[in-house]
Protein backbone atom coordinates (compact mmCIF):
# COMPACT_ATOMS: atom_id res chain seq x y z
CA UNK A 1 0.00 0.00 0.00
CA UNK A 2 2.95 2.50 0.20
CA UNK A 3 4.05 1.81 -2.98
CA UNK A 4 1.00 3.06 -4.82
CA UNK A 5 0.78 6.49 -2.23
CA UNK A 6 4.37 7.25 -2.96
CA UNK A 7 3.33 6.96 -7.09
CA UNK A 8 0.59 8.87 -6.35
CA UNK A 9 2.55 11.91 -4.84
CA UNK A 10 5.40 11.32 -7.51
CA UNK A 11 2.18 11.54 -10.00
CA UNK A 12 0.66 14.47 -8.57
CA UNK A 13 3.97 16.14 -8.52
CA UNK A 14 4.62 15.44 -12.07
CA UNK A 15 1.12 17.04 -12.71
CA UNK A 16 1.80 19.80 -10.72
CA UNK A 17 5.04 20.51 -12.74
CA UNK A 18 3.34 19.87 -16.10
CA UNK A 19 0.36 22.16 -15.34
CA UNK A 20 2.66 24.83 -14.03
CA UNK A 21 4.99 24.27 -17.31
CA UNK A 22 2.02 23.89 -19.64
CA UNK A 23 0.16 27.39 -18.17
CA UNK A 24 3.77 29.00 -18.62
CA UNK A 25 4.10 28.09 -22.62
CA UNK A 26 0.50 29.21 -22.41
CA UNK A 27 1.09 32.27 -21.63
CA UNK A 28 4.12 32.68 -23.17
CA UNK A 29 2.14 31.93 -26.22
CA UNK A 30 -1.01 34.27 -25.20
CA UNK A 31 1.99 36.90 -25.73
CA UNK A 32 2.60 35.74 -28.93
CA UNK A 33 -1.32 35.50 -30.01
CA UNK A 34 -3.40 37.60 -28.12
CA UNK A 35 -6.30 36.78 -30.27
CA UNK A 36 -7.07 32.41 -29.68
CA UNK A 37 -9.16 31.19 -26.50
CA UNK A 38 -9.17 27.78 -27.88
CA UNK A 39 -5.44 26.79 -27.36
CA UNK A 40 -5.36 27.34 -23.54
CA UNK A 41 -8.58 25.47 -23.58
CA UNK A 42 -6.71 22.68 -25.52
CA UNK A 43 -3.87 22.49 -23.40
CA UNK A 44 -5.94 22.51 -20.00
CA UNK A 45 -8.37 19.70 -21.60
CA UNK A 46 -5.75 17.37 -22.66
CA UNK A 47 -4.05 18.50 -18.80
CA UNK A 48 -6.78 17.41 -17.28
CA UNK A 49 -6.88 13.86 -19.00
CA UNK A 50 -3.53 12.96 -18.39
CA UNK A 51 -4.17 13.47 -14.78
CA UNK A 52 -7.13 11.40 -14.73
CA UNK A 53 -5.67 9.03 -16.83
CA UNK A 54 -2.47 9.14 -13.60
CA UNK A 55 -5.67 8.88 -11.42
CA UNK A 56 -7.25 6.05 -13.17
CA UNK A 57 -3.86 3.66 -13.76
CA UNK A 58 -1.90 4.06 -10.68
CA UNK A 59 -4.22 6.32 -7.90
CA UNK A 60 -7.89 3.93 -8.51
CA UNK A 61 -6.38 0.46 -8.14
CA UNK A 62 -4.80 1.15 -4.51
CA UNK A 63 -8.07 2.82 -3.46
CA UNK A 64 -9.92 -0.23 -4.98
CA UNK A 65 -7.87 -2.62 -3.10
CA UNK A 66 -8.14 -0.75 -0.11
CA UNK A 67 -12.05 0.00 -0.39
CA UNK A 68 -12.12 -3.43 -1.14
CA UNK A 69 -9.83 -4.67 1.68
CA UNK A 70 -11.94 -1.89 4.29
CA UNK A 71 -15.63 -3.49 3.39
CA UNK A 72 -14.45 -7.06 3.64
CA UNK A 73 -13.02 -6.19 7.09
CA UNK A 74 -16.51 -4.26 7.77
CA UNK A 75 -18.19 -7.50 6.69
CA UNK A 76 -16.60 -9.50 8.76
CA UNK A 77 -17.24 -7.07 11.49
CA UNK A 78 -20.53 -7.02 11.27
CA UNK A 79 -21.50 -10.78 10.40
CA UNK A 80 -18.72 -11.54 13.93
CA UNK A 81 -21.13 -8.90 15.57
CA UNK A 82 -24.25 -10.74 14.42
CA UNK A 83 -22.48 -14.29 15.39
CA UNK A 84 -22.02 -12.74 19.02
CA UNK A 85 -25.07 -11.04 19.46
CA UNK A 86 -26.84 -14.49 18.53
CA UNK A 87 -24.97 -16.03 20.89
CA UNK A 88 -25.83 -13.53 23.79
CA UNK A 89 -29.37 -13.76 22.95
CA UNK A 90 -28.92 -17.97 23.33
CA UNK A 91 -26.70 -17.36 26.16
CA UNK A 92 -29.34 -15.07 27.76
CA UNK A 93 -31.90 -17.27 27.06
CA UNK A 94 -30.15 -20.39 28.46
CA UNK A 95 -29.53 -18.68 31.75
CA UNK A 96 -33.45 -17.33 31.77
CA UNK A 97 -34.43 -21.14 31.67
CA UNK A 98 -31.99 -21.37 33.82
CA UNK A 99 -33.13 -18.98 36.01
CA UNK A 100 -36.56 -20.96 35.82
CA UNK A 101 -35.87 -24.29 36.36
CA UNK A 102 -33.66 -22.98 39.45
CA UNK A 103 -36.75 -21.15 41.12
CA UNK A 104 -38.56 -24.35 40.61
CA UNK A 105 -35.64 -26.05 42.48
CA UNK A 106 -35.82 -23.86 44.97
CA UNK A 107 -39.73 -24.18 45.30
CA UNK A 108 -39.43 -28.07 45.68
CA UNK A 109 -36.60 -27.89 47.53
CA UNK A 110 -38.77 -25.98 49.99
CA UNK A 111 -41.80 -28.18 49.42
CA UNK A 112 -39.13 -31.12 50.01
CA UNK A 113 -37.78 -29.97 53.16
CA UNK A 114 -41.41 -29.02 54.79
CA UNK A 115 -42.29 -32.65 54.13
CA UNK A 116 -39.16 -34.09 55.53
CA UNK A 117 -39.39 -31.61 59.00
CA UNK A 118 -42.84 -32.63 59.11
CA UNK A 119 -41.81 -36.40 58.73
CA UNK A 120 -39.10 -35.63 61.59
CA UNK A 121 -41.49 -34.05 64.07
CA UNK A 122 -43.91 -36.88 63.94
CA UNK A 123 -40.87 -39.48 64.43
CA UNK A 124 -39.92 -37.61 67.37
CA UNK A 125 -43.27 -37.27 68.36
CA UNK A 126 -43.72 -40.87 67.93
CA UNK A 127 -40.70 -41.57 69.68
CA UNK A 128 -41.74 -38.92 72.45
CA UNK A 129 -44.66 -41.22 72.97
CA UNK A 130 -43.22 -44.19 72.95
CA UNK A 131 -40.59 -43.46 75.42
CA UNK A 132 -43.75 -41.44 77.98
CA UNK A 133 -45.17 -44.48 77.88
CA UNK A 134 -42.06 -46.62 78.00
CA UNK A 135 -41.46 -44.16 81.48
CA UNK A 136 -44.80 -44.90 82.66
CA UNK A 137 -44.92 -48.38 82.30
CA UNK A 138 -41.77 -48.29 84.46
CA UNK A 139 -43.09 -46.05 86.97
CA UNK A 140 -46.19 -47.93 87.03
CA UNK A 141 -43.81 -51.25 87.65
CA UNK A 142 -41.45 -49.29 90.23
CA UNK A 143 -44.73 -48.25 92.01
CA UNK A 144 -46.38 -51.65 92.11
CA UNK A 145 -42.84 -53.15 92.79
CA UNK A 146 -42.68 -50.57 95.94
CA UNK A 147 -46.16 -50.93 96.72
CA UNK A 148 -45.88 -54.71 97.24
CA UNK A 149 -42.33 -54.45 98.65
CA UNK A 150 -44.10 -52.37 101.24
CA UNK A 151 -47.27 -54.46 101.77
CA UNK A 152 -44.43 -57.73 102.41
CA UNK A 153 -42.46 -55.02 104.83
CA UNK A 154 -46.03 -54.27 106.61
CA UNK A 155 -46.73 -57.98 106.60
CA UNK A 156 -43.46 -59.22 108.09
CA UNK A 157 -43.73 -56.21 110.70
CA UNK A 158 -47.09 -57.63 111.62
CA UNK A 159 -46.00 -60.78 111.86
CA UNK A 160 -43.27 -60.29 114.22
CA UNK A 161 -45.17 -57.74 116.36
CA UNK A 162 -48.10 -60.45 116.13
CA UNK A 163 -45.01 -63.32 116.90
CA UNK A 164 -43.81 -61.02 119.86
CA UNK A 165 -47.24 -60.09 121.07
CA UNK A 166 -47.87 -63.94 120.94
CA UNK A 167 -44.90 -64.73 122.85
CA UNK A 168 -45.86 -62.47 125.56
CA UNK A 169 -49.26 -63.75 125.78
CA UNK A 170 -47.71 -67.00 125.65
CA UNK A 171 -45.45 -65.56 128.30
CA UNK A 172 -47.87 -64.27 130.52
CA UNK A 173 -51.03 -65.98 130.20
CA UNK A 174 -50.38 -69.92 129.09
CA UNK A 175 -49.37 -72.10 132.21
CA UNK A 176 -47.04 -75.19 131.82
CA UNK A 177 -49.81 -77.41 130.39
CA UNK A 178 -50.05 -75.08 127.87
CA UNK A 179 -46.54 -75.64 126.52
CA UNK A 180 -47.43 -79.32 127.05
CA UNK A 181 -50.33 -79.48 124.92
CA UNK A 182 -48.50 -77.38 122.31
CA UNK A 183 -45.53 -79.52 122.13
CA UNK A 184 -47.36 -82.79 121.93
CA UNK A 185 -49.43 -81.01 118.93
CA UNK A 186 -46.43 -79.54 117.14
CA UNK A 187 -45.14 -83.72 117.36
CA UNK A 188 -48.17 -85.14 115.70
CA UNK A 189 -48.21 -82.58 113.05
CA UNK A 190 -44.65 -83.52 112.71
CA UNK A 191 -44.65 -87.12 112.83
CA UNK A 192 -45.54 -89.17 109.84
Amino acid sequence: MKRPVTRLVLMAVLAFAGSALAEEAAHAHAHETASSPLGPLLFSTINLAIFIWILARYVMPSVREWVHHRRTHVVEALEQAAAAKAEALRLREEWEQRLVQFSRSVEEMQVQARRDAERERARILEAAHKTAAAIRRDAELAAAYEVRRTQEQVRADLVRQAVRLAEQAARTQLTAADHQRFIAEFLRQVEP
